[in-house]
């Protein structure tokens, strides 16, 4: 698969954190490794960024550095800025049309 530049840099810095998190916590990359269950030559790519490595390996490398839940943020969908807005002018609108009752 071909990626845009923007996409390849995304891999390149996933590459890095991962790097500096293993240095952090000061671990070889056999080590890590042995303790994924992956090769130091696939943990050597991934640290490089390259692109063809699977997901679930990432996910698993991130586990045994304790930094499962920062994947959790990966795909948050920001909220809609005009929801709150829009649920009010709803509110409003049902309001306007409600009769009122007289005695």
């Amino acid at each position: 698969m071909d990626f845009n530049q923007d996409e390849k840099d995304f891999f390149r810095e996933l590459g890095l954190r991962l790097r500096k998190a293993r240095i952090e916590r000061r671990e070889t990359q056999e080590d890590l490794g042995a303790r994924a269950g992956v090769s130091r030559q696939l943990l050597a790519r991934m640290e490089r960024g390259e692109s063809s490595v699977a997901l679930g390996k990432w996910i698993r490398v991130s586990a045994v550095l304790g930094l499962l839940d920062t994947w959790k943020q990966a795909l948050v969908i920001p909220p809609d800025p005009f929801a709150e807005y829009d649920k009010k002018q709803r509110q409003l609108t049902k309001l306007r049309k409600t009769r009122v009752r007289k005695r």
